[in-house]
């Protein structure tokens, strides 16, 4: 436990230092969501909601999809260490593999969650979101996608050389998940053959918890299968991530 306290303190800690790339991510959401409000909104009238604005489908696909983006800071920390001849330093420490990876993913997943919140909150005052459903059932929601995108960015850490490589699956992973997943637009709008594809995407789990608190007025009960669904990928993700992860493995933070 003394090594995961520590490489969680000195991960809080850079990422005080600088906090710019968060802002950034922050920032570009919010330019997104006014411009697609009124058109989604007219989707969701159609499908039935006629009190939905377009909030509830714009503000939580925004989240989901920078939500991507953002998991792959946890990557960019561990080759972080191996750019600045750090990592054997953690080597000598003698910390087992699952400390190392615990140290990494516990700052990133609480990272990860506040993000998601705010930016949930900015919706609210930027374009009128409503939370009718459950508070609790959001964070859960909230919580369960943040454990499985952070276990599958360690697990792309944990198998490829270089940051370059990482960076590459995770922005292509944003947009592609997130387009199957219903980040977009509402998955029965999506031709049929994506939508069988989107149930095997974490971004259609999470939109479909979103959707069932904020359309659906649901309660903790109603995302329990959603939230089920990314910690048991969470789960399985993180045990490969064991499996596949080795302390003496070289990484290249450029290239």
């Amino acid at each position: 436990m003394d090594a995961v306290r520590a490489i969680v303190g000195v991960q809080l800690r850079i990422i005080r230092r600088d906090p710019w790339f968060l802002l950034i991510m922050f920032g570009m959401p919010l330019v997104i969501m006014p411009l697609f409000v009124d058109t989604i909104g007219l989707s969701l009238q159609a499908e039935g909601f006629s009190d939905a604005s377009g909030a509830e489908q714009v503000v939580p696909g925004q989240v989901v999809m920078f939500g991507f983006m953002l998991a792959g800071s946890v990557g960019f920390s561990v080759y972080r260490e191996h750019g600045w001849n750090t990592w054997d330093r953690l080597r000598a420490s003698a910390a087992p593999a699952p400390s190392l990876l615990a140290g990494f993913a516990i700052p990133w997943i609480g990272i990860h969650l506040l993000y998601q919140v705010v930016l949930l909150v900015a919706g609210s005052l930027l374009v009128g979101l409503r939370l009718e459903g459950s508070v609790l059932a959001e964070l859960l929601v909230l919580f369960a996608y943040s454990c499985c995108l952070i276990a599958f960015v360690l697990l792309l850490t944990a198998t490829f050389r270089t940051i370059n490589q990482v960076n590459a699956i995770v922005n292509l992973g944003a947009m592609v998940f997130g387009g199957l997943g219903g980040a977009f637009v509402p998955v029965d709008s999506l031709p049929r053959a994506a939508q069988y594809l989107s149930p095997f995407t974490p971004s259609f789990w999470a939109m479909e918890g979103h959707r069932d608190v904020f359309l659906e007025d649901g309660g903790i009960v109603d995302v329990l299968p959603e939230v089920g669904v990314l910690m048991g990928a969470a789960v399985v993700l993180g045990a490969l991530t064991v499996v596949r992860f080795r302390v003496d493995e070289t990484k290249e933070f450029f290239g």
